[in-house]
């Protein structure tokens, strides 16, 4: 009886389990803009044409934004001149995955617009950018407001309460956090819009943060995402302490299989790389081996070879994430990882270093130590930073000292040695007028 009713119980528990989960607030200010955060499994991304706005079975017009942001899906809309009233976000034929099953459905969630007026909208509803960025922030009263701002890391954020985990604004700005950046205010009057700049160089890379602004009647928690500018690392190869090859891993396997991947971690400075902590993202943990989360050095441009294992599911899955290496110096690269997990899957050949050539496969050379590339055409390959051009001797360098110094004394000792076992041995001839002369 025991176990049938375990089993009754668990079965009612699954079935419970939903996929896609909403977070946001559900209730909202007239003119406040909209923002939605959508955690679930999906097969297939969410985009702008699945997204419709009701205010009961009637459509609106709210133009909707979104974008994947480490994982999630980042929903905003603007409410400008929307009434009070119960409105619904829905998400037309969502297909997700459910128990191994992909699922295609209607996603609606509810909320509502209350009778008052927020103090000022926002725009963009959110960033994902590998630069610096701007925000517009406008005012909606018939007053000037001073608008205030601060930067929360998202680790800091407080709990989502348990009404559908939506977020709790009012406490994040009554409570001291050592980790914000310092809180600054602007004034803005009736019906300006302000723009406010923020340099990328403020955020840290992949993780979400938060800026928060705030006025007396309105908050606004506003996403941040800063990814890495991979085409300026390209065209400043030199600038950079570490590098991936390949950036990215693109895997496809069958149902509780593992496959080994090699990746190598390059070091491009001109001195010796230690301590190098490599982390992976929650996403991956159950299905990525690392040989160790730690390199305890990597010679200047010079490369290590890591073996990676991953490891599929027993039910189809798409996981994505990175793959991070970080030294003491906070210098890090990362490695983009989208894993695909596919029933009845036929593998294809894939080798895990073919994207990554050497040296000599490039037609080049690597450069000695007291010598540099000739224009710095470089490239990346398995034995170092490989010189497409010529390498010359860098003048100066100690070891071009060493080697003139070593031909000096060489021909020192050469000059002593002939005098002292060549010519002190050769005697002077006997010149016997003058020893006659003497007797």
């Amino acid at each position: 009886m025991k176990s049938g009713a375990l089993i009754l119980l668990s079965i009612f528990l699954l079935s419970t389990i939903s996929a896609v989960e909403f977070q946001g607030k559900t209730d909202f200010q007239q003119g406040e803009t909209f923002l939605a955060r959508i955690s679930g499994n999906f097969f297939e991304p969410i985009s702008e044409n699945d997204i419709i706005f009701l205010r009961g079975h009637t459509r609106i017009s709210i133009v909707p934004f979104v974008e994947k942001i480490d994982n999630d899906f980042y929903i905003y809309g603007q409410l400008l001149n929307k009434q009070p009233g119960n409105y619904s976000l829905v998400i037309e034929n969502a297909k997700i995955l459910e128990f191994g099953q992909i699922i295609e459905k209607d996603l609606e969630r509810n909320f509502t617009i209350n009778e008052n007026f927020s103090d000022f909208s926002i725009e963009p509803g959110f960033i994902s950018t590998d630069g610096s960025f701007d925000v517009e922030v406008q005012n909606l009263k018939d007053s000037e407001i001073i608008l205030s701002y601060k930067i929360v890391n998202e680790s800091e954020i407080s709990e989502e309460p348990e009404d559908g985990g939506f977020f709790d604004f009012g406490s994040l700005f009554g409570s001291e956090s050592s980790g914000e950046t310092g809180e600054n205010e602007i004034k803005i009057k009736t019906g300006e819009t302000k723009k406010i700049n923020f340099d990328k160089n403020t955020f840290d890379s992949f993780a979400v943060q938060k800026i928060l602004f705030s006025t007396e009647n309105t908050n606004y928690e506003f996403p941040v995402f800063i990814t890495s500018d991979k085409d300026e690392r390209d065209e400043n190869i030199s600038g950079n302490k570490l590098r991936f090859e390949p950036s990215e891993l693109n895997i496809s396997l069958g149902l509780n299989s593992k496959i080994n991947r090699t990746v190598y971690l390059f070091n491009l400075n001109s001195v010796d790389l230690e301590n190098i902590e490599l982390s992976f993202s929650d996403e991956l943990k159950p299905y990525i081996l690392l040989p160790a989360k730690n390199i305890s050095k990597i010679n200047e441009n010079s490369s290590e070879k890591i073996e990676i294992t991953f490891f599929s599911g027993s039910t189809e899955a798409m996981i994505s994430g990175q793959i991070k290496a970080k030294t003491s110096d906070d210098f890090y690269d990362y490695i983009s990882v989208s894993l695909d997990f596919i029933k009845n899957y036929q593998p294809v050949n894939q080798t895990g270093d073919s994207s990554t050539p050497s040296c000599f496969e490039l037609n080049g050379t690597i450069c000695k130590s007291n010598e540099k590339c000739e224009n710095a055409n470089t490239k990346v390959s398995k034995d170092g930073i490989c010189c497409l051009s010529s390498c010359s001797v860098v003048s100066g360098s100690s070891y071009g000292k060493i080697i003139g110094w070593t031909i000096v004394i060489i021909a020192v000792g050469f000059v002593l040695w002939f005098y002292f076992f060549k010519y002190r041995k050769v005697r002077n001839p006997v010149d016997l007028l003058k020893v006659a002369r003497r007797r």
